[in-house]
């Protein structure tokens, strides 16, 4: 704790590698608060995990205790909004109506005082020009309560009466605790009011705000929660919790889309127009909407277009090393034939702009129930960007099944989202980065561009070591090539039954797919409690019910992947997990988005695949295998299926090892063992632990 005040005392970044039990959340809260205290600053923890969310307002909640700390808990404010069917863009224009109608029920307030001052003294003297001044004033008064009448039609009730009644006690009760957003929703939908307003009226009282990402990543949204607090970016101090998926989530956050959908609305906005001549601008979409369909109908073979599903799915348009783009090669020369120049995008923005000013008038006055949104502005928007010269964008063709039909879209992925980052990082009083995987700090930096000097803290597991083991199983490598192998199949099949046969209680299989995980579910004949974990299905029922079992004194398996959801920010406590098993290396798809990042970073820094690859997946499997041994009295064992993680195999297979891909301590923990002494080894370490077992409940296949 020392360490990071000191370091935010100085205005340096924190880079915080920290296991489980280290205490990572209070030992950066603590000075955080304590800095901002002093230095009058505000501090704003972040995350991209819910359940990351809960334990903030738990551990905010302890310290409150001992200290008054006041706390906002931040969410997006649809999920604050009483309207299900509400959407961001028409929440922000009946917002504007909603202040503007008030205002104009003030003014016309003080015109109807006017009025009945003006008529009592016509009466009192005659004079025919105060009977002409009111005559004016009233027609003005007829015309400002038609507008009235349109405002009411299109604005926000609750936060009319938000405005009107300004609800006593909200400031007492808000920081009488540390409040969840939906406890703050029902205080408002109880008293008819805008929950969202009512907080973001009371964040300059904050001391601390507990938030998403997307409000410290999102440059409008961080510029909205500044106002807010009436306070400048040098003012806030940040806490990234997960910070290991900070690029990822920046990423997310950079991409940009044009559907063919989005074109025929943008093509049709423009014929509809009949204020001037538009025909180049309905012509660039059309190109470009002719364009996408035959791109993806003429890569299709035969019978392969009944297989795209709803989710979509890419098409190479742009070689990922090279960055040779023939869609856009295409476009440029269809654009020329055309005569079409660049600067009809500049006529297109235009109108785009136009468009989106004409339909907010239209909402405003109450002419349309709905804020419709500019078609053209998007689709300019996005082609303005495309045809730019601009090496961070990486062009993909996405095709889907939608409605029965097949559609597409480009997609302009952003390969390193440093663009992001590194604004915000130069403006930020300071800042802790935290995670159990976030080494190694030099990738943090380079990848991030964090150019501020750092202080780096690193902590391992501080739990007894006598109540956990690592190991890792020397079965040859799982390359892809050898995953349906039947050989391979019954040699991993024998490794799990004989860990799971051996486990005490709940384990855990991480594969290194859905597809992979599916076919072990399947071919594994087990007489416990199984489950699946899997693509588009929620998992909270799967995990709700094996978590159940296992915090019973019982036993299951559950079946998931390293890339799913479940590796992360999900606590597996009072014995949810007894045994974690990894199974493979687990690389992602080394599809056309992966080859992207990695030939970036290559060109960037001279380590594509240690950065794109190598250094994620290898925090993905140390997640995984950190969903055991969650508390001091906590007991549990993490296996490694594969030789590659063998110490062993960086003089046998060489390139291809990945131990040494982890930390030193990590290292030192793995014992090598054969396929035929993984029973032995399990049974040994669980009747090794001192504290009693309860197997009575179990039952296992002999």
């Amino acid at each position: 704790m020392e360490q990071i005040f000191g370091a935010l005392i100085g205005e340096r970044f924190v880079l915080f590698e920290g296991a489980c039990g280290t205490g990572k959340t209070l030992s950066a809260l603590v000075p955080a608060l304590s800095v901002g205290e002093r230095l009058g600053k505000v501090v704003v923890i972040a995350t991209n995990v819910h359940q990351q969310m809960e334990q903030f307002i738990e551990e905010t909640r302890e310290i409150r205790r001992k200290k008054r700390v006041n706390v906002v808990v931040l969410t997006g404010k649809m999920l604050m909004c009483p309207h299900p069917d509400m959407d961001y863009d028409r929440c922000k224009l009946l917002r504007e109506n909603t202040f503007e109608l008030v205002d104009a029920e003030r003014e016309s307030g003080v015109i109807d005082a006017q009025l009945r001052a003006l008529g009592k003294k016509y009466e009192d003297t005659g004079d025919p020009e105060i009977f002409e001044l009111r005559s004016a004033i009233a027609r003005d008064a007829d015309s400002e309560r038609d507008r009235i009448r349109g405002l009411r039609r299109a604005s926000c009730n609750e936060l009319y009466e938000l405005l009107r009644s300004d609800p006593t006690g909200f400031r007492e009760w808000l920081f009488g605790d540390v409040r969840r957003p939906e406890e703050v929703a029902d205080w408002a939908y109880q008293r008819g009011v805008c929950g969202y307003e009512l907080l973001k009226r009371e964040m300059k009282a904050a001391d601390l705000v507990i938030c998403n990402y997307h409000h410290l990543l999102n440059a409008s949204i961080f510029d909205n929660l500044l106002g807010w607090l009436e306070r400048g970016a040098n003012d806030i101090i940040a806490i990234f919790d997960e910070a290991h998926n900070i690029e990822s989530a920046a990423r997310n956050h950079s991409s940009l889309t044009l559907s063919e959908i989005t074109l025929d609305r943008a093509f049709g906005e423009v014929v509809e127009d009949r204020s001037g001549d538009r025909e180049g601008i309905g012509l660039l979409f059309s190109l470009v909407k002719n364009l996408i369909h035959d791109s993806y109908e003429s890569r299709l073979k035969f019978g392969e277009s009944e297989r795209i599903g709803e989710h979509w799915q890419d098409l190479r348009i742009c070689d990922p090393l090279t960055r040779e783009d023939l869609f856009k090669e295409k476009l440029e020369k269809v654009m020329s034939e055309a005569g079409l120049e660049n600067g009809v995008i500049d006529d297109a923005l235009r109108l785009g702009d136009e468009f989106e000013k004409r339909y907010e008038r239209e909402f405003k006055a109450g002419r349309t129930k709905i804020l419709k949104s500019s078609s053209t502005l998007a689709a300019a928007t996005f082609l303005q960007q495309y045809l730019r010269e601009n090496g961070e964008y990486y062009p993909i063709l996405n095709i889907r099944r939608d409605d029965n039909k097949l559609t597409g879209r480009l997609e302009l992925f952003i390969s390193i989202p440093r663009h992001v980052t590194k604004p915000l990082f130069e403006k930020l009083h300071s800042a802790v980065l935290m995670s159990a995987t976030l080494a190694p700090f030099e990738m943090v930096k380079t990848t991030l561009g964090m150019e501020r000097d750092t202080t780096e803290l690193a902590f391992g597991l501080s739990f007894p070591p006598e109540r956990r083991r690592t190991l890792a199983v020397n079965v040859p490598p799982l390359f892809a090539r050898d995953r349906k192998n039947p050989e391979t199949i019954e040699m991993i099949t024998s490794v799990l039954t004989d860990i799971i046969n051996e486990t005490p209680g709940n384990l855990i299989l991480f594969f290194q797919s859905a597809s992979v995980a599916l076919q072990y579910y399947q071919h594994l004949e087990l007489n416990i409690p199984l489950f699946l974990d899997e693509i588009g299905v929620s998992a909270q029922r799967v995990r709700e019910e094996f978590f159940k079992i296992g915090e019973n004194g019982g036993k299951a398996v559950l079946f998931t992947y390293l890339w799913g959801t479940l590796t992360e920010g999900v606590d597996y406590r009072d014995g949810r997990a007894r045994c974690v098993v990894v199974i493979g290396v687990g690389y992602p798809a080394l599809n056309d988005r992966m080859r992207a990042i990695e030939s970036a970073y290559d060109a960037e820094f001279g380590r594509g695949w240690d950065y794109a690859i190598q250094i994620p997946t290898t925090r993905k499997v140390r997640q995984a295998l950190g969903r055991v041994i969650r508390s001091p009295e906590d007991f549990g064992l993490r296996v490694l299926v594969d030789a590659r993680y063998t110490p062993e195999s960086m003089k046998t297979l060489r390139k291809y090892s990945v131990h040494n891909a982890f930390p030193e301590d990590e290292q030192r923990e793995m014992i090598e063992v054969a396929p035929q002494r993984v029973k032995y080894a399990v049974m040994n370490f669980f009747s090794e632990i001192s504290e009693p077992i309860e197997t009575k409940d179990l039952q296992i296949k002999e």
